[in-house]
């Protein structure tokens, strides 16, 4: 009978350590690799031939690490990126503001990590005044082509507007006086003039339409992330709270 349960006993024990050894090879394995698309937008996202920095690396570092996810990052120009999110090529993107027809293709992430305000620029060397809404109707206006501003500029087609890729080209079209004014977000647009060779040469015009852009994460409705909704919604939670991200953004608005 006692060697009976000796046998017993040690089945068991054997049945535990090859369980526990399971489970501990699953907890340190190989990560699930996550597709982040991005575009160069300083200070948040900043590439450097094959490395990349900003706000909204270090901030998807940490959601990796959180969630135990190996990040990698895939390069685009922002309208291409939007595309890649929409047909599901990619998992994941940020610095997005909300709209509707965005909203169709992506699971925006609640609450928004950041804050901006919409601003115009002029070079100072051009006499442009614009003192109210409808005086934009008079110049030509640069954006960032699928980049979302304001209600009603984004959709007004009365506006003399010109397209372009990068935030980069906006600033060498206006240098260049290719074009008059060019639309940015200031917490970005400050940060990248300030840091260029013409920091000196343009300031902002007086009209501010006094908007909120909240800057957003979101998952590609056909990425097999999508069902993770929560779990990142979570874990953006717990780092807006314990500071996380106010103590990355204060580290480069210095």
């Amino acid at each position: 009978m006692r060697k009976h349960y000796l046998h017993i006993s040690f089945t068991l024990l054997v049945s535990w350590i090859i369980t526990y050894a399971g489970d501990l090879k699953a907890a340190n394995g190989p990560m699930s690799e996550i597709n982040v698309v991005l575009d160069a937008w300083p200070p948040f996202r900043m590439i450097h031939e094959n490395t990349y920095s900003g706000i909204d690396i270090d901030l998807w570092n940490r959601i990796g690490q959180e969630m135990h996810l190996k990040v990698k990052y895939v390069r685009c120009p922002w309208g291409r990126c939007l595309r890649m999110m929409e047909e599901g090529l990619v998992d994941v993107m940020g610095g997005l503001a909300y709209r509707d027809e965005r909203a169709e293709y992506m699971q925006y992430i609640y609450p928004a990590y950041y804050s901006c305000s919409t601003v115009f620029y002029r070079h100072k060397r051009n006499d442009i005044n614009i003192k109210k809404y409808e005086d934009l109707y008079y110049y030509e206006v640069g954006f960032v082509i699928g980049s979302a501003y304001f209600y009603p500029f984004d959709q007004d087609s009365r506006i003399p507007k010109k397209g372009v890729g990068t935030e980069k080209q906006l600033l060498e079209m206006l240098a260049l006086n290719r074009i008059q004014l060019i639309i940015g977000t200031d917490c970005q647009a400050d940060y990248e003039i300030a840091q260029s060779s013409y920091r000196n040469l343009f300031d902002k015009v007086s009209y501010k339409p006094h908007n909120n852009v909240d800057l957003h994460l979101a998952i590609s409705k056909k990425s097999p992330y999508f069902k993770r909704y929560k779990d990142f919604q979570e874990t953006l939670i717990m780092l807006i709270k314990e500071g996380a991200i106010e103590g990355i953004s204060s580290s480069y608005f210095k």
